[in-house]
């Protein structure tokens, strides 16, 4: 309820009305008996979470909801384009890193088994055959992640053998064998002058990693975890542990030449949840979320049995995925899965535009339970604990400002799509300049002249982050000649500044200072959460006086308690400010702003970086990282400052988010966002155009290839996508023939 939220900080969804008109109950849907762990089973999570916490790939699993991958989509009716013809704006978030992970392929098969040519332009995977999003002449398509909840976690109870393996799982009806996958570890022999002397290590332990532990009735998966002192474990049970048809999917996609077609090309999108957006030149656009997700045979009894299923649950029995009795068309997971009519989907909405950011698409947890829907037919419907929900909330916004107005273009599309500007501090920071108004001369930071003088700064802010600086990128600049910055750019980066550091510093006197005084700062929410919370508090403060709903009173540490709530609420919000101050005048931040106590030179390009990195580093990554060697017409912003300075940030539309403590001079920094800009209107020929943030070629040496776009994103630009065939071959460097045999 506090720190941990369901809900989200917005309320923006994508199908209003989509829920059914089910119950919502305490008395039909609820809780039976409050999650409960023993000391052994929370002792073993944590040796878990600690064998994996350098782990590169694991570790950032840990924070999934900080770190995970997002996306922007949204589409607009004809009826309120200037052309009459339905729009789609799609941007999927993933590492920015070099070379780009998505190339454009233009695919053409005249086939002869098929009715009708193929030809389809977009975003290719390398090594796939497909465009993954993209156009044909009758439609386009795009993509945002969903994050349907389709993995559980178990505590198991083993029997081991005399070498602690386990050789059978206990349940409620008895003990059933697991499988045991052997593997085998190879390394190179350093030292013995022999290139690639590689040989088998034989001394990995068989709980170690030398077998893996399959159970059968997990859809085979694996055991992470084993306690041989109290023969018990973790298991992990995922729809995507067995054979799954999303290839087939997209072949299906890219031969579809209708609506029609396309909905049922998505049946063989079993797992990876994802949001499809679909225009066409018959003017319709649609929403549609794929995957197959399974139920749980409490929730389908109306109950919670002990921990739900975003904890780790109770491998014994009573939570188990119900087997399956009905078969939908091309499913592909062995367990019983919600119809497809309970999938969130809508076509043409009377509203005239869909969007979708990752948010909750239909409502289940804007009451902060994610588990007190009922299905139509009975049971809980769940979908998944947590979402995104400020970059959702303005690109509503927008869209309800742009579709009142009407006539929307292409470029207010493309204005859209580079929009900077941070919900999170219109929502939050009118409470800062409030507390600086209302607090009291006891307050020492309330009289404190630079305090005074950056929420002047706060208080005229339209929310937007320009980088403030002549080397920095914002939207719309010409990226080969960069110009200094106007006055209200300046002011406007000087106070993405001051709120994004005040903003860390603000959790920190909230959220996690008074966790830390009861004992509990080894377990902190991630940054997005904490903010979530942070935010919470604020707004009920009125009614709740800053004590959240387990009792601690979030607004006390470190002011007198004498003071009224109200007052020491505002104390500590300006208190935050004044350390940001100290923070950004301090050694840590002398790289950007030189130990400056003059506010105004704390411009957020200084700040907001970006290096596009290499795996293998050095002069692969964009800037280079060798010193003193420039590859590319792109150099680190300065000593102590690698990468370009670039616009945005936490949850900005155009998404560049870092994490919300962020506390030194590279906190800042972003390492994902859009890896494919596109805007596309079914005009005929359809009007499309992308940008992605590097080249063609995937190999250094090519040159200009490798980054060829990268100016282009830097600054919102766009190029065409071609899609007819003649204008495509007079364009093309190169093409691959394939002819089936």
């Amino acid at each position: 309820e506090d720190t941990h939220r369901s809900a989200p900080p917005d309320d923006r969804i994508s199908i209003p009305g989509f829920l059914p008109a089910a119950a919502k109950s305490g008395s039909d849907i609820g809780i039976n008996s409050l999650p409960t762990f023993n000391a052994n089973q929370l002792s073993q999570l944590q040796r878990y979470v600690e064998s994996i916490s350098d782990n590169p790939i694991l570790a950032r699993q840990l924070n999934r909801r900080d770190d995970r991958a997002g996306s922007n989509w949204w589409m607009v009716g004809g009826q309120h384009t200037a052309s009459g013809e339905a729009m789609l704006a799609n941007d999927p978030h993933l590492s920015l890193g070099t070379p780009v992970l998505f190339h454009e392929g233009h695919v053409i098969s005249t086939d002869p088994r098929y009715a009708e040519p193929m030809n389809t332009v977009g975003s290719v995977a390398p090594g796939t055959p497909w465009p993954l999003l993209g156009c044909t002449l009758q439609f386009c398509w795009g993509l945002t992640t969903n994050s349907l909840d389709v993995t559980d976690a178990y505590f198991e109870s083993f029997v081991l053998n005399t070498y602690g393996l386990p050789t059978h799982t206990r349940h409620s009806t008895g003990i059933e064998p697991v499988l045991w996958v052997f593997q085998s570890f190879f390394a190179n022999n350093t030292g013995d002058g022999v290139a690639n002397s590689v040989a088998r290590v034989n001394s990995i332990g068989y709980t170690n990693g030398g077998v893996t532990v399959i159970i059968p009735r997990r859809n085979n998966g694996p055991v992470v975890s084993i306690d041989t002192v109290n023969s018990a474990g973790v298991s992990f049970q995922y729809t995507g542990w067995g054979a799954t048809n999303e290839l087939e999917a997209f072949r299906r996609v890219n031969r579809s030449t209708n609506l029609a077609d396309f909905r049922d090309a998505l049946s063989f999108f079993d797992v990876g949840s994802q949001n499809f957006a679909f225009v066409d030149r018959g003017g319709n656009y649609a929403y549609f979320t794929t995957a197959e997700a399974p139920i749980r045979e409490d929730l389908q009894s109306n109950t919670v049995a002990g921990s739900p299923p975003f904890l780790v649950r109770n491998g014994f029995g009573g939570n188990e995925w119900l087997a399956r009795t009905n078969t939908y068309p091309n499913q592909a997971v062995p367990y019983e899965i919600l119809s497809p009519a309970e999938m969130p989907f809508t076509i043409n909405p009377a509203q005239g535009y869909i969007a979708n950011a990752n948010n909750d698409p239909v409502g289940t947890t804007l009451d902060n339970n994610p588990l007190n829907q009922g299905r139509a037919g009975g049971g809980i419907l769940y979908y998944a604990p947590g979402h995104s929900a400020y970059r959702m909330g303005r690109i509503d916004r927008e869209l309800q400002r742009l579709t009142a107005r009407g006539s929307i273009t292409v470029t207010d599309m493309a204005q859209l799509q580079a929009n900077n500007q941070l919900l999170d501090a219109e929502l939050i920071a009118p409470y800062l300049v409030s507390a600086f108004d209302n607090a009291p001369a006891s307050c020492a930071a309330a009289t404190d002249a630079g305090v005074r003088q950056a929420i002047g700064f706060i208080r005229n802010w339209d929310y937007s982050t320009p980088t403030g600086i002549a080397q920095g990128f914002d939207p719309f600049d010409n990226p080969l000649a960069l110009q200094p910055p106007t006055e209200t750019e300046v002011a406007n980066s000087v106070a993405a500044t001051l709120y994004s550091v005040w903003r860390g510093e603000a959790i920190r006197s909230t959220i996690d200072v008074t966790m830390s005084q009861v004992g509990l700062g080894s377990f902190l929410p991630g940054g997005r959460e904490a903010l979530t919370g942070l935010q919470n508090l604020l707004d009920g403060f009125d009614q709740r006086q800053g004590v959240g709903a387990s009792g601690l009173d979030f607004f006390r540490a470190g002011v007198p308690t004498t003071m009224s709530a109200p007052m020491r609420r505002d104390c500590i919000l300006l208190s935050s400010m004044r350390r940001s101050l100290d923070l950004l005048a301090s050694d840590g931040f002398a790289p950007a702003f030189a130990n400056s106590t003059d506010i105004s030179t704390y411009r957020w390009g200084r700040l907001h970086r970006i290096v596009f990195a290499h795996t293998l580093g050095g002069q692969l990554s964009v800037p280079s990282q060798q010193s003193g060697v420039n590859v590319f017409p792109f150099v680190n912003l300065g000593p102590g400052l690698p990468g370009v300075a670039r616009s945005g940030g936490f949850e900005s539309v155009d998404a560049a988010a870092h994490n919300t403590r962020a506390n030194t001079v590279n906190g800042f920094m972003f390492g994902s966002g859009p890896v494919r800009r596109f805007l596309g209107e079914m005009t005929s020929p359809p009007t499309l155009l992308q940008a992605q943030p590097g080249g063609q070629s995937g190999d250094i040496r090519t040159g200009l290839p490798y980054i060829s776009q990268l100016p282009l994103w830097l600054s919102n630009a766009y190029k065409p996508l071609v899609l007819e065939q003649s204008s495509s071959n007079a364009s093309s460097v190169g093409q691959i023939q394939f002819t089936p045999r």
